[in-house]
């Protein structure tokens, strides 16, 4: 029931070419294939055999990304981007309680909200009993981005009272610098002179367009012309969108 958008599909033929391989070995078949093994599969010929194909329905999203249905098949797929949270309230009591408890770094989970699915399903927590792994995936995300019961922080998802975004937000409050904030010999940068600053980057910059730049490129562009570090929590805000925003 998984929406199958592109990197999803690219994941999803490596694991079955993976199980093969352990069918044809004589292997048992397992819950989560190793795909370290099977040849990477260029994302541009996948997504020209895709839209090649008369069997395929395909749907451009946000940027490179897509999804594909087949063409005249009604089918019901979870998107799990969606930000419908239709999940009960003991569902998610449950969740809570047992994402809350992961301490140990055994239990981490894998960032990549389809894996972290894939590893839930594999431990057979009992609130995603009878889930497909599409809803699975949709919880993992709500999980993360609406009910903050998960967070990210070296490469994992851990409980969200764990996470880089909750130790930004306590940094935040208290006007500190977030841990990886190292100044080094610059100063933090003030209101004043981010506003300031923002104005002269913009009246020169060219890339991607006149008078743009990527979020990404901000603190750089303050570090590399200003001399000055951009911490977005010195200056009460634990995302540098909220601190432009604002």
């Amino acid at each position: 029931e998984l929406l199958p958008c592109g990197h999803i599909l690219l994941r999803r033929i490596r694991e079955r070419i993976a199980h093969a391989q352990r069918a044809a070995a004589g292997e048992p078949p397992v819950a989560i294939p190793n795909v370290e093994n099977v040849p990477h599969i260029y994302p541009n010929y996948l997504r020209s055999l895709c839209d090649s194909s008369p069997l395929f329905d395909v749907q451009p999203t946000e940027g490179h990304a897509y999804n594909v249905r087949l063409r005249g098949v009604e089918s019901r797929l979870v998107d799990p981007n969606s930000p419908i949270d239709c999940y009960s309230a003991e569902l998610w009591s449950e969740a809570s309680e047992y994402l809350t408890r992961l301490d140990d770094e055994s239990e981490r989970l894998p960032s990549g909200r389809y894996a972290c699915a894939q590893v839930l399903k594999s431990r057979d927590v009992a609130f995603l009993r009878g889930r497909s792994l599409g809803e699975t995936c949709h919880i993992v995300q709500l999980a993360i981005s609406h009910r903050r019961i998960l967070g990210f922080i070296d490469g994992y998802l851990v409980p969200y009272i764990q996470s880089r975004e909750c130790m930004k937000e306590f940094s935040a409050v208290t006007q500190q610098p977030a841990g990886d904030a190292d100044p080094g010999e610059m100063p933090f940068a003030t209101w004043e002179q981010l506003r300031t600053g923002l104005v002269e980057i913009l009246a020169n910059s060219s890339n991607p367009a006149p008078g743009m730049i990527t979020l990404s490129n901000v603190k750089r562009l303050f570090r590399s012309q200003f001399h000055l570090v951009l911490s977005e929590t010195v200056l009460g805000h634990s995302r540098i969108r909220d601190l432009l925003q604002d």
